[in-house]
């Protein structure tokens, strides 16, 4: 039986790794910041216009985000929504599944890892 193991960074792949996950960090606060501002924008518009509808809420421009990115992550048009690899889409469904199934649904007893 192989055991798994992990080798250890070396300084040059930790020093990437944090240069990687700071532009991570900032580029996600960026797409929040701007998902915020679109609720925003949205509020002032209709609260400006008189309107009496229930401004859009921010999940909806968080899934705005999640679909842009899934179908680009596929090859597709976001504005079509064709054009995309099915067989890559099923990974990253599959993937979701993966963080549902492990990380949400393992009940009792869960320890961190």
């Amino acid at each position: 039986m192989k055991e798994k193991t992990c080798a250890f960074a070396t300084p040059d792949q930790r020093k990437f790794l944090m240069i990687r996950e700071a532009a991570e960090r900032s580029m996600l606060d960026k797409v929040f910041k701007a998902i915020d501002g679109a609720t925003a924008e949205v509020e002032q518009g209709v609260a400006k216009e008189g309107l009496e509808f229930e401004p859009t809420g921010r999940d909806y421009f968080l899934f705005t985000v999640q679909q842009v990115a899934f179908v680009r992550l596929c090859g597709g048009d976001p504005n079509t929504l064709r054009g995309g690899d099915p067989e890559l889409g099923q990974r990253i469904v599959g993937n979701a599944q993966h963080i549902i199934d492990f990380y949400w649904r393992r009940g009792e007893g869960f320890e961190e890892i």
